[in-house]
This record gives C-alpha cells, structure tokens and sequence, in this order.
C-alpha cells in the first residue's frame, strides 16, 4: 500500500462530471445509497471536499495473473482498500479528529444488501468517482500513470482517500 500526503483544497482542479457520468454504466447505479444517483450533487462535492485541512489517498497496484480470476480481484482489491481506510478512520478518530470523509475504489461493499437511507453511514465508504473526482488526472502529477482498458495493462489501480480537519 503506498500513501500519498496531499493538500485537500487542490481537489478543486479534478472534478469533472464525465467521470460520475460513467457511473451509469455500473451494476450498482441506483441500487446503493453510496452512489448515484443517491449521492449528492458534483456542485457539493467540489464545495465541500477541498475544505478539509489533511488528506491522503492510498493506492496499490494489482497484477492480473489471469482473466479469468478478473472479478474476484476486482472485488478483493476494493475490499483491501476499504478495510485500510477503515483503519485509518479509527486511528484518526481514537486520535481525537472529529470531521473525517473516506473515498473508496469503487462501490461500498459493507452490507450483503443496501438500504437507502445507508444503515451503517459511520462505516460506509463513497466512492472517489461517485463525487466526480477525476483520479487519473489527480494521481498523475505523483507519478501514478492509470491507463484503460486494465485487461491489456496487465493490472490495475485501487485508490482510496481520507480527509479530515
């Protein structure tokens, strides 16, 4: 896992509508209340966001060893991920820091079955291109190079983020 210390207010560069718009494409479109159409606006997102005085964001790189084991990496990778943002969540909380957003790869996976309103929205991860953050632009000035389609690459990015004040 590598971690990457980053100034919040530079948020305000990479938000782009193209990016939650290909949120359509997703099974989990309209099913989960971490995403949208569930979430709320870009417009919040782009105001909020870039408030927070700390950020980090967190990604791995994963090798795809085979097509056929293709899903259930895809599913492992964003669990891995979700469960070190939880991590830090809880070592941020027991230090004493109250306002904490965490943004996830892909959707949240905590619940078998969502509900909306979320159950368990202390625990429950948004993901980064649900609020419209463009993550390829923002992760390549760190030298992060994410190139489409993964199957040809090879591998694949997860990348989550925390903010916090």
């Amino acid at each position: 896992m590598i971690e990457i210390k980053f100034q919040p207010y530079t948020l305000k560069h990479y938000f782009n509508t193209k990016v939650r718009e290909a949120c359509r494409s997703c099974k989990r479109y309209g099913k989960s209340a971490q995403c949208p159409p569930c979430l709320p606006s870009i417009k919040h997102f782009k105001k909020t966001l870039p408030k927070y005085r700390y950020g980090l964001i967190i990604y791995k790189k994963f090798i795809i060893d085979s097509t056929s084991n293709w899903e259930k990496l895809g599913k492992f990778s964003s669990l891995e991920i979700t469960e070190c943002l939880r991590k830090k969540r809880k070592e941020l909380l027991d230090a004493g820091h109250v306002f904490i957003t965490c943004l996830g790869a892909g959707s949240c996976k905590l619940c078998p079955s969502c509900t909306s309103p979320c159950s368990k929205p202390e625990l429950a991860i948004t993901p980064i291109e649900g609020c419209g953050i463009d993550v390829v632009r923002l992760l390549k000035p760190f030298g992060v190079d994410i190139k489409f389609p993964v199957e040809k690459q090879g591998y694949f990015f997860r990348i989550g983020m925390i903010l916090w004040d």
